[in-house]
């Protein structure tokens, strides 16, 4: 349910639906989407089964059309910067993917049928893709679909350039196979950033007064974990909460203390095992 590719063609419509629930902080399985959407391999999934999957997850997919460049580009865009993941239609309707942001006149796009499913296209780049012609009569447009949420979001990724880019990197594939793994657990330890909050810290701001000590207590209560291995783990953390804004109310420190020391000590314990105490 994170960032990966889909391992048959016909996927790329609940793979894309996926990615644009993921924008609004709701993982939901493709298999699942894959099967309300009526997803065949020998007929993949149209329009009309993802609006409905869309739809049994509280959400609407609303249609544009554009039949220029610079037009399509404007609405992608509009769509875009008021929060709204688009999914749309590429290579001449045989393929989905979604647009999640645009920054700098370039668009992050999360494609799973690329073995790095994030890729920054530039505009023309992606108009390629984009661009549908129709053989007969030569007609030219662009589709796609605004994902729109019925519910209110827990919190909106904000994927940068930067973050993007990050993601992308093979050193962290971990991270991006992880992604809801990491969101759901830190969802049930921090807060949505919220105008209304009092007294809060950012993550960071915890990561830097908490880091080592919870590094140092988890590896040397276990003894096998390394300091490195440990800080990846908090770094993953800390960026996932950076890209969905999460915040730790300033009354809850130890909750989140005592939490996040259990989750790193559940996963020194799944991956090296352990003896028993001897109480």
């Amino acid at each position: 349910m994170s960032f990966y590719p889909q391992p048959y063609k016909y996927q790329c419509g609940p793979f894309a639906l996926k990615y644009g629930l993921v924008m609004l902080g709701r993982f939901e399985n493709e298999r699942e989407i894959g099967k309300r959407a009526g997803s065949t391999w020998w007929y993949g999934t149209d329009e009309i089964g993802l609006a409905k999957a869309a739809k049994s997850f509280d959400c609407k997919m609303k249609y544009f059309r554009r039949e220029t460049p610079d037009e399509a580009i404007k609405a992608l865009t509009d769509h875009l910067k008021i929060g709204l993941p688009c999914i749309l239609s590429v290579d001449n309707w045989e393929h989905w993917f979604t647009v999640i942001n645009e920054q700098q006149g370039k668009f992050i796009v999360v494609d799973s049928g690329l073995d790095k499913v994030i890729v920054i296209y530039t505009s023309h780049q992606l108009l390629k893709r984009w661009k549908y012609i129709d053989e007969e009569s030569n007609f030219r447009s662009y589709d796609g679909y605004a994902l729109t949420s019925k519910f209110k979001p827990v919190s909106k990724a904000n994927f940068s350039l930067e973050k993007a880019k990050y993601v992308m990197q093979d050193r962290n594939q971990h991270l991006a196979e992880r992604w809801d793994t990491y969101f759901n657990d830190l969802i049930n330890i921090c807060k949505p950033r919220s105008p209304l909050a009092k007294r809060t810290i950012s993550f960071a701001e915890f990561m830097r007064r908490h880091e080592n000590l919870l590094v140092k207590q988890v590896a040397n209560w276990h003894g096998l974990p390394a300091y490195k291995e440990l800080h990846k783990i908090l770094k993953n953390m800390l960026f996932v909460a950076e890209v969905y804004d999460l915040i730790i109310p300033a009354d809850e420190q130890k909750k989140a203390l005592v939490d996040i020391t259990s989750i790193l000590m559940m996963y020194a314990c799944g991956k090296y095992g352990m003896d028993p105490l001897d109480y």
